[in-house]
């Protein structure tokens, strides 16, 4: 869950709202949110430095009232946690929630408001949607931090280098290499050398939207350098870039096309 008093105590210290949501990793959609929920009630750390975590995220954010209504209110931070295990969906979640409805006699909600009031939940609450992905499917890749640096071995002087990562998005099991720049030439080389270590190619490539190897970023024609493409089209794989400043989203909204067997 979001802490709200260390994102006040945060602001209160000059932090960004960037380093803050970079600091207490969640979005900084939620960050302005606080924020305007702060300003909104004239409330800084000082009012809320002797209260509980739990006692500023009410003050900020109030449990809403509820309606009187015979519908069965979901868990959903029970629903959260159960869609971080493996083949377990929404509709799945929905149809238990259904039978133990059944069983105590209440009325659930509808499927389609089900998942509706889960997103609000998840919003609210600044949790990060689960991402729907399946073994060998995809491989995310992308130069990875600040550059580094080694000592030249015949010369002694420093020589910076860049961190090339590709990971298998279902098991995290990933490939790094070192180059000293980051040109086509060494993102191309990068991929090859990944490809060979996985023992293969998987079917989806998720690189991010780096101008190396994209060189238009856009949600269903993306540009894509025509070297980068071909080894797309060489080792069979279909390359899709991330979506710009979209780092939490649900990625079950996003509907893949078919790229064949």
């Amino acid at each position: 869950m979001v802490d709200y008093k260390q994102i006040l105590r945060l602001r209160a210290e000059g932090v960004s709202q960037r380093g803050i949501a970079d600091a207490l990793g969640c979005s900084r959609n939620t960050i302005a949110a606080v924020f305007a929920a702060a300003n909104g009630a004239g409330i800084g750390f000082g009012q809320v430095a002797d209260l509980a975590a739990d006692e500023v995220r009410n003050l900020l954010l109030p449990e809403p009232v509820k309606p009187e209504s015979d519908r069965a209110v979901p868990d959903f931070e029970h629903v959260h946690r159960e869609l971080a295990r493996p083949s377990v969906t929404l509709l799945l979640l929905w149809n238990e929630y259904v039978a133990k409805c059944r069983e105590s006699s209440g009325v659930p909600y509808q499927y389609s408001f089900f998942n509706e009031q889960y997103r609000r939940w998840v919003k609210a609450a600044g949790a990060s949607m689960r991402i729907v992905r399946s073994p060998g499917e995809s491989i995310e890749v992308d130069w990875a931090g600040d550059a580094m640096a080694f000592a030249d071995p015949l010369t002694g002087d420093p020589v910076d280098a860049w961190l090339f990562v590709a990971a298998l998005s279902y098991s995290a099991y990933s490939y790094v290499e070192a180059f000293t720049d980051m040109t086509l030439p060494s993102w191309i080389d990068a991929h090859v050398h990944a490809f060979e270590a996985f023992g293969g190619a998987a079917r989806l490539l998720v690189p991010d939207n780096l101008r190396t190897g994209v060189t238009r970023s856009d949600r269903y024609e993306p540009g894509l350098n025509p070297a980068y493409a071909r080894l797309g089209e060489h080792y069979g794989t279909a390359i899709i870039p991330a979506r710009v400043r979209k780092p939490r989203e649900n990625h079950e909204d996003f509907v893949i096309p078919s790229f064949g067997p």
